[in-house]
């Protein structure tokens, strides 16, 4: 029998390492540095709970049954009010609610990328998002970075030779790398991508999580206040500052932008779950979140300190990185005598020594072995980053035997 085979797009892609990780930081006695979640101590169960309850009480049959593509009026009208309090200009009918932001990224790259289009982006970059470009059929345009993000003043070269139709950018404590964005960038970058008629993709899952102080305006804010005619459509999630379970997540962009991508998701999955929205809506209602996301800066702060500091006692001399102002993640560089390994071989390195990272690979355009680990501060105790610390310090030593 003759069966239809799978496009060799999907037949042939791999899957996430970061993934493959989640199965071993089950394991009794393993740490895990790799899984960029938050930490379930501080997601919000009681409040949850509370409102859940409070939709539960009120459920009729109006409630179960389908609802707008664009998502429930009253949490439109709440994302578009958070919206307002990041210094973004937004009414209600300009926001859609996706199925995380994850979705955002997947319906984006469906609607502006046609096959074979290009896509510019930073050395280092989110894997599912990559995987989205690349399911779309899209090139993946490499823009140099450094610790600062992505490398404007080469920018214009990129732009100019390989003209992707559209920039993704990830400004605020960047996934892996936590690189912010200065302001003296995002408005050089703002300026290049009206000149040059690039769509910016702008992805802020982790600017309310900052340390001290908060990271500049937004891109999409910037653009607003410009009132500058450059595309940028903003997507943020609640995952990182409620909970990833409810996998719900905010666009607002152009509007011509959003009513493709509207009929994208129509397609996709007809509306985000009904349920999740009622509950995130009585949650944003109790005006709790401030208080909420106070909570989560003081405690993510205090863990980033520790990773450091244990870092800087058990891997001296191994590696190098930059102290996180925000966001979950340490992005780290391996001294020169350390062997580069593949993914496989971090993960034979994680069993051995009990202690799980990232390698630099699985953030890769092109997936190969990298001298870069990311290490992840969220999830862990603070006791399971010091002692993690301390398993990566001799495993790494053990390597240059």
């Amino acid at each position: 029998m003759n069966h239809t085979p799978v496009r060799p797009l999907y037949a042939q892609a791999n899957g996430s390492p970061i993934r493959a990780m989640l199965a071993l930081a089950g394991q009794p006695g393993m740490i895990s540095l790799a899984g960029g979640h938050p930490d379930p101590a501080l997601l919000p169960a009681d409040w949850l709970r509370e409102c859940l309850l409070e939709v539960a009480s009120g459920v009729q049959g109006r409630s179960l049954q389908y609802g707008a593509t664009e998502g429930l009026p009253a949490l439109r009208a709440a994302s578009a009010e958070l919206l307002r309090q990041r210094g973004l200009q937004a009414q209600a009918e300009e926001v859609l609610i996706t199925t995380g932001s994850q979705q955002a990224i997947d319906l984006l790259a469906r609607v502006l990328l046609e096959p074979g289009a290009g896509i510019a982006v930073e050395p280092f970059n989110y894997p599912a998002a990559l995987q989205a470009f690349r399911f779309a059929g899209a090139q993946l345009v490499e823009v140099p970075a450094d610790a600062q993000g992505m490398d404007v003043d080469r920018l214009e070269t990129v732009l100019t030779a390989a003209r992707p139709k559209v920039l993704y950018v990830v400004p605020n404590f960047a996934n892996p790398t936590g690189a912010v964005m200065p302001l003296a960038r995002r408005l050089r970058l703002l300026e290049l991508a009206m000149r040059h008629g690039v769509t910016l993709v702008e992805d802020d899952p982790y600017g309310e999580l900052w340390f001290g102080e908060p990271p500049p305006p937004s891109l999409a804010q910037l653009n607003q206040q410009a009132g500058s005619p450059a595309q940028v459509a903003y997507m943020t999630s609640y995952s990182k500052v409620v909970a990833p379970a409810l996998r719900l997540g905010v666009l607002l962009a152009p509007p011509d932008i959003a009513r493709a991508i509207m009929l994208a998701k129509q397609a996709a999955d007809v509306h985000s779950g009904s349920l999740e929205q009622l509950t995130l809506t009585a949650m944003l209602a109790s005006g709790r979140l401030a208080a909420h996301l106070g909570l989560l800066r003081q405690a993510y702060a205090l863990k980033a300190s520790a990773l450091a500091g244990a870092l800087h006692s058990h891997c001296d001399g191994l590696i190098e990185f930059s102290e996180p102002r925000g966001g979950m993640f340490v992005w780290a560089q391996l001294g020169s005598e350390l062997p580069l390994m593949s993914t496989q071989a971090w993960m034979d390195f994680g069993l051995k020594h009990r202690v799980l990272a990232v390698p630099g690979a699985a953030f890769s355009l092109h997936n190969t072995a990298q001298a870069r680990l990311r290490l992840s501060f969220a999830n862990p105790s603070v006791e399971d980053l010091r002692e993690g610390a301390l398993r990566l310090g001799r495993g790494l030593r053990s390597l240059q035997a």
